[in-house]
């Protein structure tokens, strides 16, 4: 319920403190006051556009403060808070600020929020029930709303609620993933022949600098092998072998040794010498025995490089490594590919699954609502007639729809006929403006109990009402007030009579400057408001004892 409420620097009014209490609350006031300034202030905090143009002193701030105490565990306000990551309390404190540039914060016990959230969570607290309500009838969603709170079966209609949204998304994560499955099918082929293409070549890092110094040694393998054989010559072979000759040389240097053996480093260079070129002429013969001409080698080489250049040009890469990782990239690809296609069929069994239950929640939904719509009809006859529609005649017609949405696949109007010679037809087409608000206030009494709100305000909705059925109008209201809270803006005195707490609305002149101000009435403030309303501005001895009757307050 809400239990107090503060504004300040917004409109008419200044500073603002307001508190409530259970029960019906009744505010009255002369036209222009200010009572639909107030209405307006709580609108913000519920989520309601703002703008500058409301700011009293347009350099300060507008604050509004609304403070709600919430009865019992309500799973639902929970599941809200935790969707948007919003501590949940059992009291809460919601406050907007509106800036003078036009923009607003706003905050949930301190905490910042946006005003989706605060729409979403005034929805769920209060029902602001005016005389333009009545158009809510033409939404064909609201009979589908009141259906499921007379048959008690909100709390299934939100199970349906989320299988719904389980399904959607299921639905679009579906229609993601076959997009994306269909245009890899489109590119597999050339993706996977590609793949192929590269494994058939099975490349290994380093290949292709051996290859090429190998292709290098072919090419000129008969001159490589000339040039060796002729260093064998000049150092093993020939007329004048170096090997020969430097053999003599070390064994005259040995003797000039034995002569002066200060020559010996001259003599074991000169063996070390003769030692590696020896070794070299070793290794020239081998080589020499190893380099061939091989125009076969030569071909498969030459044939396995152009593979490499080939693939190399085609992908645009300039190594064998580069190959590899591109191998390895169409690989993952392709497992990917078939990933994407399981992954498909499995989202795919689970969206069948959400809607086989999500089918069945709307029908079982929709059974019920069928159900209750002969009792909800004789019921809101029976407030009609007591509100003054004696011959009023309610039908609701209901169809299951092929497609389904927030409330599942019903469909669903009413007709009706405020004779008893007319037939029913569409509300909107057929009932008055009294007659819908009359209809909207017999819908609210039917549902109260049912409907988990904490909170109703009705404002201005007696407008064109007096005498007998003003007076059970009141006492219409005043049963809601044993379900909930209940805050009435009225211009009725039959109405205001029956609250049991009253505030007067009024404007002030303080200083030269107009302000809004609430006042609490109690005992003799509260006949004088009453005989009021009975009598006008001229208060009457007569008035002053039927506003007495009224409240019960006979002295």
């Amino acid at each position: 319920m809400l239990y107090s409420l503060s504004i300040t620097n917004y409109a008419l009014i200044n500073i603002l403190d307001i508190e409530f209490s259970e029960g019906l609350t009744i505010i009255t006031g002369e036209t222009g006051a200010g009572k639909s300034i107030i209405l307006g202030a709580l609108s913000l905090v519920l989520g309601q556009k703002a703008d500058a143009g409301i700011l009293r002193d347009p350099g300060s701030n507008a604050v509004v403060e609304a403070c709600f105490r919430i009865p019992g565990n309500d799973n639902a306000l929970e599941q809200l808070f935790s969707a948007d990551e919003v501590n949940y309390s059992g009291e809460l404190i919601i406050r907007r600020v509106i800036y003078p540039n036009g923009k607003s914060r706003s905050f949930v016990n301190d905490q910042p929020v946006n005003v989706a959230f605060l729409r979403s969570l005034g929805n769920a607290l209060i029902d602001i029930h005016s005389q333009h309500e009545s158009l809510l009838l033409a939404d064909t969603d609201y009979p589908v709303r009141v259906a499921d709170a007379f048959a008690g079966q909100t709390q299934l209609a939100d199970e349906y609620r989320k299988k719904h949204a389980e399904v959607t998304s299921l639905a679009a994560r579906v229609r993601t993933l076959r997009d994306a499955c269909d245009q890899a099918k489109n590119e597999t082929d050339y993706l996977s022949f590609q793949y192929q293409e590269l494994q058939k070549a099975k490349l290994s890092p380093g290949e292709q600098e051996e290859l090429e110094k190998e292709l290098s040694l072919l090419e000129h393998a008969a001159e490589i092998r000339q040039y060796l054989f002729q260093l064998s010559s000049l150092l093993e072979e020939g007329d004048f072998p170096v090997l020969t000759g430097l053999k003599e040389a070390v064994r005259v240097s040995a003797q000039i040794t034995e002569k002066n053996p200060g020559f010996s480093d001259v003599s074991d260079r000169m063996e070390q010498a003769r030692i590696e070129l020896k070794d070299l002429a070793g290794e020239c013969a081998r080589s020499l025995q190893q380099v061939r001409v091989d125009p076969v080698r030569m071909e498969e080489v030459s044939g396995r490089l152009d593979t490499i250049y080939t693939l190399q040009g085609k992908h645009n890469v300039r190594t064998v490594e580069d190959l590899l990782i591109l191998e390895k990239d169409f690989g993952r690809q392709l497992e990917e590919t078939v990933n994407d296609t399981t992954r498909l069929e499995k989202l795919e069994k689970e969206l069948e699954a959400a809607i086989a239950i999500r089918d069945q929640l709307a029908t079982d939904l929709h059974k019920g609502r069928m159900a209750c719509l002969d009792d909800l009809s004789r019921q809101l006859c029976t407030r009609l007639a007591l509100l003054g529609i004696p011959d009023a005649q309610i039908e609701f017609v209901i169809r299951e729809k092929a497609t389904y949405g927030l409330l599942g696949n019903t469909g669903m109007e009413i007709m009706f006929s405020a004779n008893r010679d007319m037939m029913p037809r569409e509300l909107s087409c057929i009932a008055s403006g009294g007659e819908m608000s009359r209809l909207m206030l017999c819908i609210k009494s039917v549902i109260a109990q049912h409907s988990g709100l904490s909170t109703i305000i009705f404002d201005e909705v007696d407008l064109g009402v007096s005498g007998k059925i003003a007076d059970r109008m009141g006492n219409m209201i005043y049963q809601l007030s044993e379900y909930m809270q209940v805050l009435a803006i009225t211009h009725l005195p039959q109405v205001a009579a029956k609250g049991s707490t009253h505030y007067l609305v009024r404007k002030e002149v303080v200083e030269h400057v107009t302000e809004t101000r609430v006042l609490p009435l109690h005992g003799d403030e509260r006949v004088m408001e009453v005989a009021r309303m009975l009598s006008g501005s001229a208060i009457t001895p007569a008035a002053i004892q039927n506003a007495k009757e009224l409240l019960n307050n006979i002295s």
